[in-house]
């Protein structure tokens, strides 16, 4: 009998070590087409009221999911806390396969917050804690993105986001110089093998043309060892002057902020959490329970993934 137990623990254990070893080796998965990011900027000293109010938002989404039967229609997020920015200010990412997959999942949350859970989501807390909030809907754009691959967002930690606007009429004057300069200069370095980077065209919700280029990080220290510092030195003085003068003809502005996934106002779907090997645990499966559905009402809400 020992030997038996023995022998089924060695199985499992086996069995478990090639899963991981399996899931490191699998590419990651493409960024999604469809980007949803909500900035809410939260008045000074709110912030624990506000994060109290956003983990009673997390647990009605996991709810809402449980009833869902179609696992395509079910809704998740990806909170991040800034360490470089506005530290008023909590951002989100919905990811959707199209904008008919962010329709159908909408209409999915909308039945419920007026069926069948009408009562948990005007259960949710609303103490008026934002000061504002933005919504930008924005398309991956592959063919301006690099290093696609390299790195899988399960397993990142942090985020570098580049807000970048370009005057009108220079959008291909740009990335063509960025393709034909920036890029073979990147090839030299160890962001060829260590970075990627995610160019998104914002659709809507900011003056445009306006792009999001989002570098996921495993840890902030990949930014000592691969960083953009190292790709001028790369380029010849000819390609640095002559990408130079298109950025000065094409760049209105930019700006850098720097993020940290917070896992706790996230809410992951189970494949996304099992490729996340490196750090067992970070992600969070299970919130607390929802509240009960004859919980007194407070201020009605329509959908949680937009009402923090």
């Amino acid at each position: 009998m020992k030997k038996l137990l023995l022998l089924l623990s060695t199985l499992c254990l086996f069995l478990l070590t090639v899963a991981q070893v399996a899931a490191q080796s699998m590419p990651a998965p493409p960024p999604p087409p469809i980007l949803l990011i909500t900035r809410e900027e939260i008045k000074p000293g709110k912030m624990p009221a506000h994060t109290e109010e956003a983990l009673a938002n997390v647990r009605v989404m996991a709810k809402a999911n449980s009833m869902i039967a179609d696992r395509n229609l079910r809704n998740y997020r990806l909170a991040m806390s800034p360490i470089a920015g506005n530290q008023n200010e909590v951002t989100y990412f919905f990811a959707y396969g199209s904008f008919a997959d962010m329709e159908n999942k909408n209409k999915e949350v909308d039945k419920l917050s007026s069926g069948m859970m009408k009562a948990d989501y005007e259960a949710l807390p609303d103490h008026e804690l934002h000061a504002a909030q933005t919504d930008i809907i924005s398309a991956f754009r592959p063919d301006l993105s690099y290093g696609i691959g390299n790195v899988d967002i399960a397993q990142a930690r942090y985020m570098v986001m580049t807000m970048l606007r370009l005057k009108p009429g220079h959008e291909d004057e740009y990335w063509e110089a960025s393709k034909k300069f920036v890029n073979p200069a990147r090839d030299k370095t160890p962001l060829k093998t260590l970075a990627s980077y995610a160019v998104y065209q914002v659709r809507g919700g900011m003056p445009g043309p306006t792009y999001l280029t989002l570098r996921v990080l495993k840890t902030l220290a990949d930014l000592d060892t691969a960083s953009m510092t190292l790709v001028r030195p790369m380029m010849s003085k000819s390609d640095r002057e002559e990408m130079d003068k298109i950025a000065d003809r094409a760049v209105v502005l930019t700006t850098t902020n720097y993020y940290a996934f917070n896992p706790r106002l996230s809410l992951v779907a189970p494949e996304f959490m099992a490729r996340d090997t490196s750090s067992p645990g970070f992600w969070i499966a299970n919130p607390a329970p929802a509240m009960p559905s004859n919980a007194s009402s407070g201020k009605a809400g329509t959908r949680p993934q937009k009402k923090q």
